[in-house]
């Protein structure tokens, strides 16, 4: 499940895909390679992707993803981008298993490993 700030409310990938009309990524620096962090690390882990990201990207959303069983919460940043390779690297330098990809009718998953 993800949830996207947008505008004060909490939107959903499609209600977004809906506004944007274009694809877009979700990306965090949260716990590397699945590995539980603190919550402050993880904070400070996503300000600093944060600051990577805004120089490269115009529109970064806060977002939240959960497991269907919601045990599993990581705070990350959803982008409109065109260029997937940046997105890996930085995930990479995060030591991120993956992104995920969203579409008008579904979500992908982009390895970065």
């Amino acid at each position: 499940v993800i949830e996207i700030s947008f505008e004060n409310k909490i939107l959903s990938p499609k209600e977004l895909y809906k506004i944007w009309e274009s694809d877009f990524f979700m990306i965090t620096a949260a716990n590397p390679f699945s590995q539980l962090l603190a919550e402050n690390e993880n904070r400070r882990r996503n300000q600093m992707l944060y600051d990577l990201l805004s120089p490269q990207f115009s529109e970064i959303l806060s977002a939240i993803g959960r497991d269907p069983e919601g045990t599993w919460i990581e705070h990350g940043w959803i982008v409109r981008a065109s260029n997937v390779t940046q997105l890996v690297a930085l995930a990479q330098h995060f030591q991120q298993n993956a992104i995920f990809r969203f579409t008008s009718d579904k979500k992908e998953v982009v390895l970065c490993v």
